[in-house]
């Protein structure tokens, strides 16, 4: 492989904290539990953090690629510590970093002991609605230290920004998350296509959004009633368990059935074995363990919805027209932020999908889309992190640390 850049630089050696999943040679990014089914029954997997972190390593141009694994401790040996001194900078995977709840203190001791820039790459703040405190002591120490180490921050939206700075952060540029960016377009075209021409949809499940599960419920029955549904699972466990068991793809599949569907409708998602919406999981529910077997599922649909953040995004980014539900601050500022067509899932009494498709503004996304794509070009430049937007996607290199 080629490790000089145009200009005659070499490429730079680069770490990741809070990598998600593994890269997995040509593949790209994949879960713990790929290709291991009976492992997989067992873990909650959130394959949304898997895009962001695939997106952020095609976008990126480097030689090699260290992941960061920082024990409970915080205690890495001097050699280690050194290591991490000889690459050229670290990034953060973007996540709902931003919140009252972080434990960054072993991660911020091991930093401290290290001189590279570490930089934040498209981080959001996670907050309940109204709420004016934003980072406990943890989180604050944790994003200063990364603040006095890169030019910028890079942040979902202007929520992020201001969270950002009620703390002192002001060295912050927006410009949402890598995922839309992963094939580093300058620009994307999505097809306009009404809701009575749809033949196959995509429903990005999130079944654990608090006070959103009878919605959930009533769209998915009502999609497929109209529409060749597929339900696209981000890694809840009950469905990935259902999923396994009705491949035979896990022992004791029947058993395995048996015990999601109690647990499902223990937690009143189901209401019983004749419940149609079961039906629907065994005929309709698909399940990822790698990033690319995801995207090619949505690349062959005509639209997208649901409740899924990066579900939502990754159909968008394949130029495949998507229609968000916003549930909380993340959603909202999020769909903001890219000008994504969108339905508050607070005001959705008397809800038809075919009026809010049809009005869907997807115009308002691919102007906003460009502003942003260049808004990401500054923050790379800035902080000099050599990239391929307006390139082909970078070949994923992975070399453990």
């Amino acid at each position: 492989m080629d490790e000089t850049l145009p200009t005659g630089n070499t490429k730079p050696r680069i770490g990741v904290l809070m990598p998600a999943g593994r890269v997995e040679g040509e593949i790209g990014v994949v879960t713990h539990t790929w290709n291991a089914p009976e492992k997989a029954k067992t873990l909650f997997t959130n394959i949304g953090d898997c895009f962001v972190y695939d997106s952020s390593l095609r976008i990126l141009d480097y030689a090699e690629l260290f992941p960061i694994y920082v024990p409970a401790d915080g205690k890495l040996s001097e050699t280690q510590i050194e290591k991490i001194n000889e690459l050229d900078y670290l990034f953060l995977r973007g996540s709902n970093y931003i919140n009252t709840n972080g434990q960054w203190d072993p991660i911020t001791a091991v930093l401290e002991k290290t001189k590279v820039p570490v930089i934040a790459f498209g981080i959001g703040v996670q907050v309940p609605d109204n709420s004016e405190e934003y980072v406990n002591e943890s989180t604050r120490r944790f994003l200063q230290l990364i603040s006095d180490r890169s030019t910028t921050l890079g942040v979902r939206g202007n929520l992020s920004k201001k969270a950002l700075n009620s703390i002192g952060i002001k060295n912050v540029r927006i410009f949402g998350c890598p995922t839309a960016f992963r094939h580093c377009k300058p620009e994307l075209k999505l097809p306009r296509i009404e809701a009575s021409a749809i033949k196959k949809i995509g429903f990005t499940l999130r079944r654990k959004t608090h006070g959103f599960q009878t919605l959930q419920r009533y769209m998915l029955r009502t999609l497929a009633e109209r529409y060749d549904t597929e339900i696209l699972c981000a890694g809840e466990l009950e469905e990935k368990q259902i999923y396994y068991a009705r491949s035979k793809q896990v022992e004791n599949y029947d058993q395995v059935m048996d015990d999601a569907v109690a647990k499902l409708t223990a937690e009143k998602w189901l209401y019983g074995p004749r419940d149609p919406l079961l039906g629907l999981y065994k005929s309709s529910l698909s399940v990822f363990e790698s990033v690319v077997d995801f995207e090619k599922a949505e690349q062959c649909l005509d639209a997208v919805t649901g409740f899924r953040l990066h579900g939502n995004l990754l159909a968008l980014a394949n130029e495949v027209p998507a229609l968000y539900v916003t549930y909380d601050t993340r959603t909202r500022e999020f769909v903001k932020t890219l000008g994504i067509p969108y339905i508050d899932g607070r005001y959705m009494d008397k809800f038809s999908f075919e009026e809010a498709w049809d009005n869907a503004d997807f115009d308002l996304f691919e102007k906003t889309y460009q502003k942003r794509f260049g808004e990401l070009k500054k923050f790379l430049e800035e902080n000099s992190m050599s990239h391929r937007l307006g390139s082909t996607p970078a070949p994923i290199v992975a070399e453990a640390a």
